[in-house]
């Protein structure tokens, strides 16, 4: 089970990365917010794969 939520966090991690930065927001600061947001809701996953 922790393997499994810890790959799938990755797996969203890399997806939605790879995404913005091939499409861009309008301006770097709300593309910077949205990467830092994004991490965030990651890192809150990987801690309920890890409990």
């Amino acid at each position: 089970m922790i393997r499994g939520n810890f790959i799938g966090a990755a797996i969203v991690a890399v997806i939605y990365t790879v995404y913005i930065l091939a499409r861009p927001l309008p301006t770097k600061p709300q593309t910077v917010i949205a990467l830092v947001i994004l991490n965030a809701l990651t890192i809150v996953l990987l801690s309920f794969a890890f409990k």
